[in-house]
This record gives C-alpha cells, structure tokens and sequence, in this order.
C-alpha cells in the first residue's frame, strides 16, 4: 500500500518560520512521511533528529540540475545523515528541455548512483506538451506530478509506473494557476490515486504551490481527502 506524505514546498512559509514546529504539526496530521527541498538553514543532523522523533521519514529530496551537478556530495553527506536516497530535479526552464539537458541527467544519475543515490524528475506541464517525459534516460526515474501532467492534457493515469514518487497536486481548472487542496479540484483523483496505487507506486505526495488561506489548514485538508479516497477505492 502507498504512503501519503507531503511535500515541504507545500508549508514552505511555516518551515521558514518554524521548521521544527511545522514538522510536529505535518506529523500530527497524520501524515506518513516527507519530501525535502530545504533545510531552511537547519544542520542535516538535527533535521534528521526531528523527523526520527516524529516518525516521520523522508522519502526524496528536491534539488535544481545545477545543484546536483555542482553540490553532490554535500547532497549525499546530506542524504547519509538524513535518510533519504531518492533526489529528484526539481525543474527544468522549458527553453531547456532538449537534448543536452536530457544528457546533462544522464550524467547526474550515474554520479548520483556512485554515491549510493537515485536520481528522479519532477515533471511540470512542459514537458508533457513537449514529450521531454518519453526521452527521460532510463537512469531516471519520473516522479509523475499528476496535476502538472492533467493541466497539460494528459490523463495522469497513462503516465503511472515509471517512478515511485507521484505528487498529488489539484488544479480547479485548466489553463489557469488555479491550484487547491486535493479533492477541490478537476484532475479526479479518486481515480488518480487507487490507479497510482495499483501501479505500486510507493509515495503519494501531496504538493499544493499556492494557497488562497494558510498551508497547513490546506495540506491537512487534501490529507483527509486523499485518505477518504483511498479508503473508499480498497
């Protein structure tokens, strides 16, 4: 069965604030784990203390290209200390969804695998428009980001089982930045997340770039939706 855990990018305003309050917070939701992006200027040992604390582990890390190529060891130093093996590049400007930036990950995922990591991508809508996704080198695994992926278009079902991250992002329509808390909008993840689930994907991240009222009431929200529908589909 899939764990649901949220990405911190989410709560980005309340880890700034207080990394380690959020994180008692995120846990007290009930959510089953985390996915990095930052440490907010916290050493990776105390970070890793809180969430061995909490019981909450860390499924992933995000990181731009550039900084996979230029910071991989202190990202593994990180990774060591922490607990996470999974690092994923966080974006791509569409202007660079060519064929160097597709050897440029190549690159990164044998360096990443020498230092006992794997390397993934984080979609937007670009590269499914683009087909950037089908080039991806097998080296690489798709964290699908399954609004991105409907906002594009694209049933998000089609693009399942090529990772075991799927990020959980509700959009209220498409052709708009109209992000909200999972079940609130039109990508029907009702379907969406038992499919992610029988494809054997191991996290569903919920993920929410923008909130209309505070985050956390906003990831606790789509938590008690994604639960309810899990439930509902077993």
């Amino acid at each position: 069965m899939a764990r649901v855990g949220l990405m911190l990018y989410s709560v980005r305003e309340a880890c700034a604030r207080d990394f380690e309050a959020t994180l008692r917070e995120v846990a007290a939701m009930g959510y089953e784990g985390v996915e990095l992006f930052d440490l907010h200027g916290r050493e990776p040992a105390e970070v890793a203390g809180w969430l061995g604390g909490l019981g909450l582990p860390a499924c992933g890390r995000h990181a731009s290209l550039d900084a996979v190529e230029s910071q991989l060891d202190e990202l593994a130093e990180e990774a060591s200390a922490i607990g996470w093996r999974r690092l994923v590049v966080s974006w791509l400007d569409p202007s660079q969804l060519g064929d160097e930036s597709l050897q440029r990950l190549a690159a990164a995922a044998r360096a990443a695998a020498d230092r006992g990591l794997e390397l993934g991508f984080h979609n937007h809508d670009a590269e499914v428009r683009e087909g950037f996704l089908d080039r991806l080198p097998p080296e690489v695994f798709l964290e699908l980001d399954a609004g991105w992926a409907w906002w594009a278009g694209a049933d998000p079902v089609d693009l399942l089982g090529r990772g075991p991250l799927v990020h959980v992002k509700d959009f209220r329509t498409r052709g708009e930045r109209s992000f909200c808390p999972v079940g609130d909008g039109a990508v029907g993840y009702e379907c969406v997340a038992p499919a992610a689930v029988r494809a054997g994907v191991e996290w569903l991240l919920v993920e929410q770039d923008e909130t209309d009222g505070p985050e956390l009431d906003a990831a606790r929200r789509s938590l008690v939706a994604l639960e309810l529908m899990l439930e509902e589909a077993a």
